[in-house]
């Protein structure tokens, strides 16, 4: 594996712009979603397999793990996990082990 130099940690998203993308005005969900964000990314770096996004594939993650709240806000009784949608835009980013 390539040596990685990571030049900053954050959020790849925030509250805002989740929030713009789910189209929710008020304050009501923010702690519901705000719980989703962090899930999501979780999710997202789990099915790769990979402990932090690379920072080339930060804007694949961040459309994958929006649609993956997306999916956890609509449908609060169980998602499907990663969307197919999703899948395809971080598979490429995926460890796959044997």
């Amino acid at each position: 594996m390539a040596n990685v130099v990571i030049t900053q940690l954050g959020p790849l998203y925030t509250l805002e712009e989740v929030k713009a993308h789910l189209r929710v005005d008020g304050s009501d969900d923010d702690v519901t979603i705000q719980a989703y964000m962090d899930a999501a990314e979780k999710t997202a770096l789990q099915y790769c397999n990979i402990a932090l996004v690379p920072t080339e594939a930060a804007s694949a993650f961040k459309v994958a793990a929006m649609m993956i709240v997306s999916d956890l806000f609509e449908n609060r009784s169980g998602g499907e996990g990663v969307p197919k949608a999703a899948q395809m835009l971080i598979n490429p980013y995926r460890w796959l082990r044997v």
